[in-house]
């Protein structure tokens, strides 16, 4: 009888080794999920700001062109910078490996998704891709209306 009262007056301290083990498997299962996650995230936000220059850089060409005659931008067709250019038409010298890709494209002005051939169009549409190393990053497009009487 001392000996039933004995043991079950023992109390354990401590972990097991099995204890122990699925602990750790715990711990490191989402230790290596929670960096993946960061991971994930810091990607996602170098191609979140890839895109935000690309997209400013296609802007860019876009601004310029409209302070541009409309006589002189059919002459910006298959115009390409790189270094690309800011909305004055100067080099931005800090981004190498960017690159603006131009093309412009005569179109009817009663109906602008029909391309014609003309030297002297009422109607162009005005298409940047903007590449990063050689990646395509974005692309814009818009019509511009020649507005002399």
């Amino acid at each position: 009888m001392d000996r039933r009262y004995s043991s079950s007056r023992h109390c354990r301290r401590g972990f097991t080794l099995i204890e122990a083990m699925l602990t750790t498997i715990i711990v490191g299962v989402a230790f290596t999920a929670m960096l993946q996650l960061l991971a994930a995230g810091t990607v996602n936000n170098l191609k979140a700001g890839e895109l935000t220059t690309g997209v400013s850089l296609a802007r860019n060409i876009r601004e310029y062109s409209l302070n541009t005659k409309f006589a002189n931008l059919p002459a910006l067709n298959n115009a390409a910078y790189s270094p690309p250019k800011d909305s004055r038409g100067v080099d931005i010298t800090s981004l190498s490996g960017w690159q603006q890709k131009i093309t412009v494209q005569s179109v009817n002005p009663d109906n602008i998704q029909q391309n014609i051939v003309d030297p002297t169009p009422a109607a162009v549409r005005i298409s940047v891709v903007v590449n990063h190393n050689n990646q395509h990053v974005c692309d814009l497009s818009w019509y511009v209306f020649d507005g002399t009487p």
